[in-house]
């Protein structure tokens, strides 16, 4: 009896309309600009159409394929480990607190395979190791948390209000 999971469409835990929490997610690793998601224990769609999302299913969150560059820089598997505790590289890792993953978010896995990743076995669909079956996948995105706004800009908003609380004021007394 053979099996296709080719055809048979999965529906990811969570769907894309709830953001990734960032405590799921590498945030400005090595103060890089990227942002590095650990998104699955599988390559994209490796077992099927949604078994682990491609990049672009989460495009509208920044999150894509990295750069040749990039993916020369991209997080090792003990980055992913929350400060504070100790991770054994084992398969079927399913503990938030202890490890930042998002499989939930962009497939229908609640683990990531941390053997795999600690082997060298990860992808994002386009770069690293693709000679082996089922690799992890990882994603990621430009930074854009924690923006901070220019000093001049900052000054110019704060004089504006200012203004406007002056003219509401004299509006008041008059």
């Amino acid at each position: 009896m053979v099996l296709s999971f080719a055809t048979v469409a999965q529906a990811q835990i969570i769907n894309s309309s709830t953001p990734i929490p960032n405590s799921n997610v590498l945030i400005n690793l090595n103060n890089s600009g990227l942002d590095w998601v650990y998104a699955g224990p599988i390559g994209p769609n490796e077992w099927g159409v949604g078994n682990i999302q491609p990049a672009s299913y989460r495009a509208a969150e920044g999150w894509r394929v990295a750069t040749a560059a990039e993916w020369a820089n991209r997080p090792v598997w003990t980055d992913f480990i929350v400060p504070g505790h100790t991770v054994l590289a084992q398969a079927g890792f399913n503990d938030h607190s202890a490890y930042r993953f998002a499989s939930e978010y962009w497939g229908n896995f609640y683990h990531v395979d941390i053997n795999d990743y600690a082997r060298g076995i990860v992808t994002d669909g386009v770069n690293g190791n693709l000679s082996f079956s089922v690799p992890e996948t990882i994603y990621v995105r430009n930074t854009i948390m924690g923006a901070v706004p220019e000093p001049d800009a900052f000054a110019m908003l704060a004089a504006g209000l200012g203004m406007i609380g002056y003219t509401l004021r004299r509006r008041r007394q008059a």
